[in-house]
């Protein structure tokens, strides 16, 4: 499976596209970690931690960032986790996920 990579695919030269490479940056770009929370993402990326949900849901459908398996409230970038890639992801967790972020407003 090929993925695109997120410069390829984000809204270059707009707001969102603004926060969105924000946030990539943070999330794919940092070299020592490869999960990164939600509160981080935000606070790097100079957002609400909701604009980050809201951005990373877009990706997940994309299937480019991943949710950790062990922490719910960290995610990775299919670079930085490439075993994620391989794994289904018509799981347990991406359901939860989706329940999560319809609680705070995000339509999937």
């Amino acid at each position: 499976m090929s993925l695109k990579q997120w410069t390829d695919v984000y809204p270059q030269g707009t707001k969102a596209g603004d926060e969105e490479q924000a946030v990539f940056i943070a999330l794919a770009r940092h070299p020592r970690w490869q999960w990164r929370s939600v509160a981080a993402l935000a606070k790097e990326a100079n957002i609400t931690k909701q604009r980050v949900e809201e951005i990373l849901y877009k990706y997940w459908k994309m299937g480019m960032v991943f949710q950790n398996p062990a922490s719910e409230e960290q995610w990775g970038y299919w670079e930085r986790v490439p075993d994620e890639v391989k794994k289904d992801q018509g799981n347990l967790a991406s359901e939860d996920n989706e329940e999560r972020l319809k609680k705070v407003g995000v339509n999937p």
